[in-house]
């Protein structure tokens, strides 16, 4: 005795199933970047005195994925705030004095010993916050690419 056994719709499904892996590996790739993104805007606005910072801050398309991160020349400082400083002095680039306002009144200085500052890690933060949504992002993911 012989069985046959005929299936329809192989080509279809396999159609279907090919593109799966990128369409997935795309979307998982931006809802990482979009809570990275939202994590480190939320950082960055805690050093909000000029608004630089949040305003600096972008999240890209780049070739193989996204980058989240921050525009050096909207924001120079990102950098320190991110990273901190050690205890430094400093002195007018092209002045004989620095000036600061405060209080009502201005200040003078020719040089002002900076203490350093340890830094607020909030990119770093906002990466690891983003890997530790990993299951939930995929599972989304693939809900969104097989609907």
């Amino acid at each position: 005795m012989t069985v046959f056994v005929k299936t329809n719709g192989i080509s279809e499904a396999l159609a279907i199933l090919k593109p799966l892996p990128e369409k997935l590996e795309k979307r998982a790739i931006f809802l990482m970047s979009q809570i990275a993104y939202d994590d480190a805007h939320r950082g960055a606005g805690r050093h909000n005195k000029t608004g630089a910072l949040v305003q600096s801050l972008f999240n890209r398309t780049i070739p193989n994925g996204r980058e989240v991160g921050h525009d050096p020349k909207r924001a120079p400082h990102a950098i320190f705030v991110h990273f901190g400083t050690k205890p430094h002095i400093i002195q007018p680039k092209t002045k004989k004095a620095l000036r600061w306002a405060g209080g009502g009144k201005f200040f003078f200085a020719k040089q002002v010993k900076h203490p350093g500052y340890l830094g607020d890690a909030y990119l770093h933060n906002a990466a690891k916050a983003a890997i530790n949504q990993f299951h939930t992002i995929a599972t989304q993911a693939f809900n969104e690419a097989t609907r």
